[in-house]
């Protein structure tokens, strides 16, 4: 009467199996290599460049809003 759906299939390879192994174990040779160059870059750029950092910006919004405020008094 009614046709029963076929199990699926899927292609399914474990995380730890056995013949890939070497591969894995290369890839998270590379990721830690990265990762150890990433903070030595990033200790080395950090001091050479500050950038904008937040007291000065919470400086320059404080003399906007003080521009903005002398502004309006002086038309209003």
């Amino acid at each position: 009467m009614l046709k029963q759906r076929k199990h699926k299939k899927f292609n399914y390879q474990s995380r730890y199996s056995k013949e890939d192994h070497s591969a894995r174990e290369n890839e998270h040779v590379s990721k830690r290599e990265i990762s150890n160059e990433w903070d030595r870059t990033r200790r080395t750029s950090s001091d050479k460049r500050k950038g904008i950092t937040l007291p000065l910006l919470l400086l320059l919004l404080g003399i906007i809003i003080a521009v903005l405020y002398y502004l309006e008094t002086k038309i209003g």
